[in-house]
């Protein structure tokens, strides 16, 4: 599917079908494009559905208890830069290719039951809390320092944003109607007219909607939600 037919759908809601648009489709120097708008529409629903960006590697791990997320920058193994943790597998040897024995999810307070600097070349659980800290975890024992540890996990990764209207989408075409939704509401809430303004809350809680989130506050996974929980 391409992004053109999206463009297609938002440029029709929008009465925006002239030669001379007011939201025109490819980026241009200060101005804000329909292609802008449905990059910050795949950053949103990465962000609310990391399943919709998910991808699973073998990834090397830093020293020590707390981890940062994959970055092709710091750590070998990864393709992408991570905005959510899904889950940590398994151990995957010094190598990356020997699978090992599983990883189990457990709370961080469990896990400062047990000797917190303890470390190994194995890891047996890790810790996640998205609402506390997105962007870091910590696995248990701690990762002895020099040690080659792999572990495979699964991340949802930074959206790949598009050029224009020609581009492919780069999530699942199922996220098409909440793609249309997000840029038809971050269009119309910069209006002034209340008519629109309203029409941006209907579009906005209908991208919600579509995701399965029940309040705009809800940023999380619902696996996410479920950690947090306990």
């Amino acid at each position: 599917m391409k992004a053109k037919e999206i463009f297609l759908l938002v440029s029709s809601k929008l009465q925006d079908m002239g030669a001379t648009r007011r939201w025109p489709w490819e980026p241009a120097d200060d101005v804000l494009s329909l292609t802008d708008l449905f990059n910050s529409a795949l950053r949103q629903i990465a962000l609310n559905r990391p399943d919709s960006t998910a991808i699973t590697e073998s990834i090397k791990l830093k020293d020590g208890v707390k981890q940062i997320l994959p970055d092709p920058l710091v750590h070998d193994g990864a393709s992408k830069k991570a905005l959510r943790l899904i889950e940590v597998i398994q151990n995957m040897g010094s190598n990356g290719t020997t699978p090992g024995e599983p990883i189990f999810l457990t709370a961080k307070d469990a896990m400062r039951a047990f000797d917190w600097l303890t470390t190994g070349t194995e890891v047996e659980n890790y810790a996640y809390d998205a609402k506390e800290n997105p962007q870091a975890f910590w696995v248990y024992p701690g990762v002895t320092t020099g040690a080659s540890v792999y572990v495979s996990m699964t991340y949802s990764a930074e959206p790949t944003p598009i050029d224009g209207s020609a581009d492919d989408l780069t999530i699942p075409e199922t996220f098409a109607g909440p793609i249309a939704d997000w840029m038809l509401y971050s269009a119309m809430s910069g209006d002034s007219s209340a008519a629109n303004f309203t029409k941006s809350q209907h579009h906005l809680s209908a991208f919600y909607q579509a995701l399965g989130v029940k309040l705009k506050a809800d940023l999380f996974y619902p696996k996410q939600i479920e950690v947090v929980g306990g």
